[in-house]
Order: C-alpha cells, then sequence, then structure tokens
C-alpha cells in the first residue's frame, strides 16, 4: 500500500511546530544569559560583606557528581539583612564577617552578583543560543527541501 501524502505532509508540520518551540527556548534562554551577563559586565560595583554560607541544595546542583558548592548571603547598604547570590562557589571559600567585591544590577539592591568573573558563563556560552537560533530554522529548511 502506498503512503499517504497527507502523512508527509503531517510529519513536515511536526517538525516546524518543534523548530518553532526549539527557537523560543532558544530565544528565552539567550534573554535570561544576556541579562546576567549585562548585570555583570555594566552593573554597579561596590562591596558588602557575608552574613551567611549555607551548601547549596541537592536540586540546585547540576548532577550527582558535582563538587560541593556553597550559597553566599551577602548585606549590602541597599539590603542590610542579605540577598544570597545567584552563584555556586565552590566549598569553603567564604566566611561570616568577610568583605567581598560585588556587582548590583542598577535598579534593583535584590540582584547581587559576586564580583568574580571565573563563577559566570564565558561570552560564547552567552551567544550561542542566537547561534543555534539562526542554525536551526537553517538546518529544517535543507533537511525538509531534500526530503525525498
Amino acid at each position: 500500500m502506498p503512503p499517504s501524502p497527507l502523512a508527509g505532509q503531517a510529519g513536515t508540520a511536526l517538525v516546524l511546530v518543534v523548530v518553532v518551540v526549539l527557537c523560543g527556548v532558544l530565544v528565552g534562554t539567550f534573554a535570561v544569559f544576556y541579562r546576567r551577563y549585562r548585570v555583570f559586565t555594566r552593573g554597579l560595583r561596590g562591596t558588602a560583606m557575608v552574613v551567611d554560607v549555607r551548601p547549596t541544595g541537592v536540586w540546585q546542583q547540576r548532577s550527582v557528581t558535582e563538587a560541593p558548592t556553597d550559597t553566599v548571603v551577602v548585606a549590602t547598604a541597599a539590603m542590610p539583612r542579605g540577598v544570597p547570590v545567584n552563584q555556586k562557589v565552590p566549598h569553603g571559600q567564604y566566611q561570616p564577617g568577610q568583605v567581598v567585591a560585588v556587582v548590583q544590577a542598577p535598579g534593583r539592591p535584590d540582584v547581587v552578583l559576586l564580583d568574580r568573573p571565573d563563577l559566570e558563563r564565558p561570552m560564547w556560552a552567552v551567544f550561542l543560543p542566537l547561534v543555534l537560533l539562526v542554525a536551526a530554522p537553517v538546518i529544517t529548511l535543507v533537511g525538509v527541501s531534500h526530503r525525498g
């Protein structure tokens, strides 16, 4: 029995829907990565005091074999009770009472990062979702046009 011509169209439509969803995810990922990159590169630099150091929870680890990390809470002039930094710091590097360099998002006292470039994504990793965003439709169009 020959295959139905509608089956090929349904498959093509499904592939296109998946690619559109993938492109949406890539745009969202880039937006999150770039926002954090801008905070780190153009944020307000200053100092803060470490008020608490806790082990990072299991649900925040990327893998079971990941080295132990800490979550650091720092107090700034705008947030004297402290705000947790959104970075996973290698275990044992910070102690309560220690003064550290930080970067704060302009106008957002609740967004504070430690001023440590080694904890941030490299620039190529920030822009990688854009490269994939351009490549996904090209690969899809080439694949759909060469389909037998």
